[in-house]
């Protein structure tokens, strides 16, 4: 399969600061801002999601200014056709993914990985509460696909020329920004994204990386709360 269509024109410390925003540097951004937020005794809330959603914002405007900076417009980062077809790949895709991460996690769970029950680092008792973390999931969906796949992989495959490298360092760095839910989630994510990042390279599509990603997490961040709550 050729990747040639991937290619783009980089430049120099443009390029560098790109890939370090989309690879690691809006998450060191969050976690300053969450540091700060609780130093200054702010509660743990649902609410408080959305500092998260901040610092993604704060790198896409850098993300945008390192854009014009390269001379690419942003179909360099967001592309693909985004019909029908990609949609389907995402949801076979997915349902591929949600496959992995079963048994990724019984594997984690038969190696003695302890789990972090991750969906209670927010008090969730109401509709209401669930509304950022809808936002926080569905935004992150989009900025972590234009930043992951979009920026990184394409602009680490025009710089090296290897496709398998470009693709191992997005998916180490986006297991990596999920440390924050423990090891075994870590695990399921190191699956679950190198699937993401198999449907983007076979589709050569943000656009139905994307599909996957917001379904993924429209169900796992607010259909299963809100299910939850008439249990």
């Amino acid at each position: 399969m050729s990747f040639e269509e991937l290619k783009v024109q980089t430049k120099g410390g443009a390029t560098l600061l790109g890939l370090f925003v989309s690879l690691i540097g809006f998450r060191l951004l969050a976690d300053a801002l969450y540091f700060a937020y609780h130093s200054l005794g702010g509660p743990r809330t649902s609410w408080s999601t959305l500092i998260y959603t901040l610092a993604q914002l704060v790198g896409f405007a850098v993300l945008l200014y390192v854009l014009k900076r390269e001379g690419q417009p942003f179909s360099s980062v967001w592309f693909g056709s985004g019909g029908l077809g990609d949609f389907a790949y995402a949801m076979a895709f997915l349902l591929l993914a949600w496959i992995a991460w079963w048994l990724l996690d019984a594997l984690g769970a038969a190696l003695g990985i302890p789990e972090v029950k991750w969906w209670e680092r927010w008090p969730i008792a109401t509709p209401i509460d669930v509304l950022p973390i809808a936002v926080f999931s569905l935004a992150a969906a989009f900025f972590e696909e234009v930043f992951y796949r979009g920026y990184a992989i394409t602009r680490l495959y025009s710089l090296t020329g290897n496709m398998a490298l470009a693709a191992a360092v997005s998916i180490a760095f986006f297991t990596v920004l999920h440390s924050v839910f423990g090891p075994r989630v870590m695990l399921c994510i190191l699956g679950w994204g190198t699937i993401d990042t198999l449907l983007f390279l076979y589709r050569k599509s943000t656009k139905a990386s994307f599909y996957f990603h917001i379904t993924n997490n429209a169900v796992v961040y607010v259909l299963f709360p809100l299910l939850g709550m008439w249990r």
